[in-house]
């Protein structure tokens, strides 16, 4: 077991005495946390079993447990558009997509048809350079790489809001279709190559390293999927838009960084997923998220298995169709911006840059959140549905008889569980706790995005779950099994 911390409900109980509070085990004996692990539909059935008689001799009621949305992020039911002057009545809430700022397909960088520069339009440019991450000389750019895959604004029957589709013009539908599903701050080229121009130094002091930036391109997760023939799909929260709705001032008290919440953006990937799903019903759909996009993963199959539980009007079970869940860098269990000296979540910033660290919670003294209490559920029994084939969110019989394969790759800890490499998660933050269900996967202190990609490679070790060699290496292997 980890020696993160739950809180529990009405039971009162100590999170210690339900976690036992156990120094984590070497790979191989059956914990889950790494390679020598069986992990199989029978497997995990034994650790639903395990887990739920645990929980029963806590006084700990399954049943009872709520998997719908946090009572502190419902729809606030608000029909105006939002301002920087009402962000406080939106912001940490589920937006509905029609009312929704950041669902829009305008002055997209990868539309081949936007040509435009007119009004501040970004036109499209090849390689991905939206003027951002890849533009600017202060953030890295230009992107120097060379020989792009082509891509387009994804045309989806039921979906509004902004996608890339990547070119496959030799498609094997044998394999999944893939949603790639990015971070924060970050837009669909976090999965494309990235080369910084000759003589540019890298700037990841923060994250402990130093290296020399690459000096040859090297493809990355979307030039991979395309060329083994996978069709590839890569959502776009629009980060772009958040400074039309959020003040921009500062980061400590506003949101100048342009961070986005699961308020933003699970109801756009959501609705993707479900798009995807309903026009492909013969196919299997893999999931790939970044940092945010982990838990956003997460919290849209959550979201779209609530409706299907309701019966909702055009709703969707997402388990008989998702083949995989590989989620790298995730906040599943807490982010350090909760804590000294960032402290984003002390209540002084209640824009998304606030309300996404108070949802994902502590990375160092973790106790659940109300985000995660229903994502989760009781140690982590939420976590994997259908897993075994057979049991999500505290039911069995909804999976269709699929069996979905999660899987978690995060950078090695310095030192477990008081020294982080990676900036912003942990081993235990980003591991998911069920042992026989998914396979935690660690990548050493030296696998780290070696292409300076964001922001001159500020934060290279936490892209190197990836977009580092054995990174990709690791997702390649995992998604064709």
């Amino acid at each position: 077991m980890s020696k993160f911390s739950l809180r529990l409900t009405a039971t009162g109980l100590a999170a210690c005495a339900l976690l036992a509070c156990e120094k984590p085990k070497p790979d191989g004996d059956g914990d889950g946390n790494g390679e020598g692990d069986e992990v199989t539909a029978e497997s995990c059935k034994k650790q639903i079993a395990a887990r739920q008689d645990e929980l029963a001799a806590a006084g700990v009621n399954v049943a009872n447990w709520s998997f719908r949305d946090a009572p502190e992020m419902l729809d606030p039911g608000l029909t105006a558009r939002q301002t920087p002057e009402t962000y406080e009545q939106y912001d940490g809430k589920y937006r509905p997509l029609g009312n929704h700022p950041g669902c829009s397909i305008e002055n997209l960088y990868y539309d081949t048809k936007n040509t435009s520069t007119a009004s501040g339009a970004t036109p499209f440019i090849d390689g991905n350079n939206d003027g951002k991450w890849t533009g600017r000389s202060d953030f890295g750019g230009p992107n120097v790489a060379t020989d792009h895959i082509d891509g387009d604004v994804a045309d989806i029957d039921g979906y509004p809001c902004a996608a890339k589709e990547y070119t496959q013009t030799n498609e094997d539908t044998t394999k999944p279709i893939v949603i790639l599903v990015h971070g924060n701050s970050t837009r669909p080229h976090t999965w494309e190559k990235f080369l910084m121009p000759a003589g540019s130094q890298i700037n990841s002091s923060l994250e402990k390293v130093q290296f020399n930036p690459d000096t040859a391109q090297r493809v990355q997760l979307a030039e991979k999927l395309i060329s083994e023939r996978y069709r590839v799909i890569a959502v776009d929260f629009r980060t772009d838009l958040v400074a039309t709705v959020d003040l921009t001032t500062d980061s400590t008290k506003y949101n100048a960084a342009g961070n986005i919440d699961h308020g933003w953006s699970t109801p756009i990937l959501e609705s993707l997923v479900k798009a995807v799903m309903k026009n492909n019903p013969s196919r299997k759909v893999a999931l790939i998220g970044h940092s945010l996009g982990v838990t956003v993963v997460r919290d849209a199959i959550r979201r779209m298995y609530v409706e299907h539980a309701d019966g909702a009007a055009g709703s969707v079970n997402p388990f008989p169709q998702l083949s995989h869940v590989i989620l790298g860098s995730g906040a599943n269990h807490g982010v350090s911006t909760y804590d000294s000296p960032y402290l984003l979540c002390s209540g002084n910033n209640k824009t998304m840059r606030g309300t996404i660290v108070c949802e994902m919670g502590s990375r160092s003294n973790y106790q659940q959140t109300y985000f995660h209490k229903p994502l989760n559920g009781p140690r982590d029994l939420f976590a994997t549905p259908c897993a075994d084939g057979d049991y999500a969110f505290g039911k069995t019989g909804q999976c269709g008889g699929n069996v979905v394969k999660y899987y978690t790759i995060t950078m090695t800890d310095i030192a477990q569980g008081s020294n982080y490499q990676d900036l912003y998660v942990s081993e235990l933050a980003s591991r998911i706790e069920m042992p026989g269900c998914v396979v935690n996967k660690l990548t050493s202190l030296n696998d780290y995005d070696t292409s300076g990609y964001f922001n001159k490679g500020f934060i290279a070790n936490h892209f190197g779950s990836l977009r580092s060699e054995a990174g990709l290496k690791l997702t390649m292997e995992y998604l064709a099994q």
